[in-house]
């Protein structure tokens, strides 16, 4: 039988490697130790296993090294988005630009929960409270982990045990796997679906008049069209009122305010349901709202209320930083200030030409084969408004050296990643999605392959 310690470096010659000692050189001697052996393990129960011994040494080192630098990385990394999608899921969702600044203050102790009047213990969520029942006119609201637990707050608050209706078009399943299915069955209520796929009427849901409370899901991330009928807002909302059962609307972008763009009039708008009766709101914050990760209920200060003195809320509130960066994403949002993601959203075309225009573009003398300006549409993302796309401009790159996917590739492995897409055999960068200092990185990396 073939020994696997004759083939493995030991670890202290590892250690001594000069690229592991100069990719460990932030690690204590103690964790430099742990990574090597436990990468030294690895290989051993792989050539148990019959795995090649060629070469296994430089293999160790090799995988030493790589670990070593994944560990020292920072996390998350700046990455320039060049996909034209704004809300972007795999690139953080909403950016935060200017909010970061409300974490100065927790570099020391906070009030976070210290009533200065009283001198005593005070309420971690009144601030938030305050803002967002002024900004959605709502008598009551919560704040939670994200959409996800807020739905699962309220389900389990008003209807653990019993009954919630909810039209089978809008069972749906958005990214990660998140189903709404799963997320009631957690809660502890019991799932009744009523209507057809594709048409759900009034009375499908008056025909149960025994459930505990109605759910409205909104369908993000897909379009029914054709031979088609839903239960809007306002028609659920009356229907609970003649049964005597609250309204819940899991709204999940987060729209505040159309603020007057034909591409969000498809989306549902927080403010509006309330308006229309719904009686409890759940939404994201890192959306269309544009904050950071967070879950909002606003609705009826009873049914709010009920939700806060639930066991599950402890397990699923917000920490200080999440809190401090909410708030902040309210200020902008009362004081009529638009936030990092509709300053991209609204950047006027005139602007994103004049940044195209500031690059230095190179000649046919290098080894771009084609570096142009080129007309682009960009999206939402994040699951909103799935259909709609709006102007924008980027650049098209064809590289001599490089295929498509080796240049999208070679742009994504830098030390500040450019992420972009590939389409026709052509690599693009989308600059709706630039900020004005991601223009420096795009200039280095085209001079790079130049």
């Amino acid at each position: 039988m073939h020994n696997p310690r004759a083939s493995l470096p030991p670890v202290h010659e590892v250690l001594r490697d000069p690229a592991f000692r100069a990719a460990s050189a932030e690690l204590a001697e103690a964790y430099r130790t742990r990574l090597v052996r436990g990468v030294v393990q690895r290989h051993r129960e792989r050539l148990r296993a019959g795995g090649s011994a060629d070469e296994v040494g430089a293999r160790v080192v090799a995988e030493c090294v790589a670990e070593a630098e994944a560990v020292r990385t920072p996390f998350p990394r700046r990455v320039v988005n060049g996909t034209g999608v704004l809300i972007h899921t795999n690139l953080g969702r909403a950016p935060l630009g200017e909010l970061l600044d409300e974490l100065e203050a927790l570099a020391g102790y906070t009030d976070l929960e210290w009533d200065a009047a009283t001198q005593g213990r005070g309420n971690r969520d009144a601030a938030l409270q305050r803002q967002l029942t002024l900004l959605t006119g709502a008598s009551g609201a919560l704040v939670v982990n994200n959409c996800a637990s807020a739905l699962l707050l309220a389900l389990n608050t008003l209807a653990a045990g019993r009954e919630v209706l909810v039209s089978r078009s809008e069972l749906v399943e958005i990214g990660g796997s998140f189903r709404v299915p799963d997320i009631m069955a957690a809660s502890g209520c019991r799932l009744v679906e009523v209507g057809t796929t594709n048409r759900t009427r009034p009375s499908d849901f008056e025909a149960h008049p025994g459930a505990a409370a109605l759910l409205k899901v909104h369908q993000s991330n897909f379009v029914q069209r054709g031979f088609v009928e839903q239960v809007g807002a306002g028609e659920l909302a009356a229907i609970g009122g003649r049964l005597g059962i609250p309204v819940i609307e899991d709204n999940g972008s987060g729209l505040m305010e159309a603020g007057g763009d034909a591409l969000l009039d498809d989306e549902p708008r927080v403010v509006a349901s309330l308006e229309k009766g719904v009686d409890v709101v759940c939404c994201s914050a890192d959306k269309l709202f544009g904050g950071v990760q967070a879950g909002i209920i606003v609705g009826r200060s009873t049914l709010v209320e009920a939700m806060r003195k639930n066991p599950l809320y402890r397990v699923l509130r917000l920490d200080k930083v999440r809190m401090a960066l909410l708030h902040g994403a309210l200020r902008h949002h009362l004081a009529g200030r638009p936030l990092p993601l509709w300053r991209l959203f609204h950047t006027p075309l005139e602007e994103l030409e004049e940044r195209i225009r500031g690059l230095r573009i190179p000649g046919p003398e290098s080894r771009w084969r084609t570096c142009a300006r080129v007309a682009l549409r960009g999206t939402l993302g994040g699951g909103s408004n799935p259909e709609a796309a709006f102007g924008s401009v980027g650049l098209e790159l064809v590289h001599h050296d490089l295929p498509a996917e080796a240049l999208k590739r070679r742009f994504a492995t830098r030390e500040v990643p450019i992420v972009g897409y590939v389409q026709r055999d052509r690599f693009y960068l989308d600059l709706r999605t630039f900020f004005p200092q991601d223009l420096a990185e795009l200039q280095r990396a085209l001079d790079e392959l130049a």
